[in-house]
């Protein structure tokens, strides 16, 4: 059954202070910084990526270099990886949006009185679409000089999960390096309504809008820090795809709106699209270090407290005047 379309389903950008607590009472506003599903996701990723290699990899591999040029396995096969990624999540979850289909997975929908629509995904999609082709292509023969500089294998000498568990702290440092220090940049008030207000139309977000963003916000937060990590740490292009597939993965499931079993939790993220100010990192050590941690458990303890103080203050004025009386 297609979703319905009410007032609430309208995109227009909203003043966070005027934002409601539209959170569905099913959901579990406290995780755990690091749930379950980050542990099911990686291990199936991880598991996939070298059961693959021993079953496939060497016939497959040497097929392949044999078969095609350096520049067109690196730059062809990261953008075939890229492409039917990120297409294959946001279809799933566009069926889920729009039909909600299957509906028992409605109950996990963070802010259930926000329902997207088709004009949410019309709207996004012309942007996300040049994003990938007018950005992601660009920065993919950027991408392909820079690895050619550092050294990067493409041979047949395959990574090992040694090689992966060292460079992945690499990863995990630059990503949260230079999407925490990008993103808040951007929320800067001289750059916020020239670039990063586009994103944060969508304060409920949707999966296909993890890209919804200015072609400059794209290529500074989402790409730069996602491919420099496995650049610098000099990682072979099969290690390249698998971290590509890991971090696209997150990005949409940080977007998608649902707090669905056996996924990473969405709701740090959730809940910076519907506040603006807290949660700027993918990782949270930086938000940790920084002050800018937030959930809203936190903003209503912070509330009680103000509201203590508020009445402590008033009662002390009033038996002041009394005093004086």
């Amino acid at each position: 059954m297609a979703a319905a379309i009410d007032s609430k389903s309208l995109l227009e950008h909203q003043d966070p202070d005027q934002v409601e607590d539209e959170w569905g009472p099913a959901i579990n506003h406290n995780p755990s910084p690091f749930a379950i599903g980050d542990v099911l996701l990686y291990t199936v990723f991880v598991g996939s990526f070298f059961g693959g290699l021993h079953f496939y990899g060497e016939r497959f591999w040497s097929y392949i270099l044999a078969t095609y040029p350096k520049p067109a396995i690196i730059l062809g096969g990261t953008f075939i990886v890229s492409e039917v990624g990120f297409w294959f999540w946001v279809s799933l979850l566009a069926i889920l949006d729009l039909y909600q289909f299957p509906k028992s997975f409605w109950r996990y929908k963070i802010q259930p009185l926000k329902v997207p629509t088709r004009e949410w995904y019309e709207r996004a999609l012309w942007v996300v679409l040049q994003n990938q082709f007018l950005v992601g292509v660009p920065t993919g023969f950027l991408m392909y000089y820079l690895m050619e500089w550092r050294g990067n294998p493409i041979g047949m000498e395959f990574p090992t999960i040694y090689d992966l568990a060292k460079e992945s702290i690499g990863f995990l440092v630059i990503e949260e390096l230079g999407f925490y220090y990008g993103h808040r940049l951007f929320h800067h008030p001289r750059l916020y309504k020239r670039f990063h207000k586009q994103h944060h139309l969508y304060t409920a977000p949707i999966g296909i809008a993890a890209i919804y963003c200015h072609p400059l916000e794209h290529f500074m937060c989402n790409l730069a820090p996602l491919l420099l990590g496995p650049i610098v740490m000099k990682s072979h292009v099969l290690t390249l795809w698998l971290w590509i597939t890991i971090g696209q993965t997150n990005a949409i499931n940080s977007h998608c709106g649902f707090q669905l079993p056996l996924f990473p939790s969405p709701l740090a993220h959730d809940y910076h699209h519907e506040r603006f100010n807290v949660n700027y990192g993918p990782v949270g050590v930086l938000d940790w270090l920084h002050n800018t941690a937030g959930s809203r458990a936190v903003a209503e303890e912070k509330k009680r407290l103000r509201d203590a103080e508020a009445k402590k203050a008033k009662m002390e004025t009033e038996k002041g005047q009394q005093v004086k009386n």
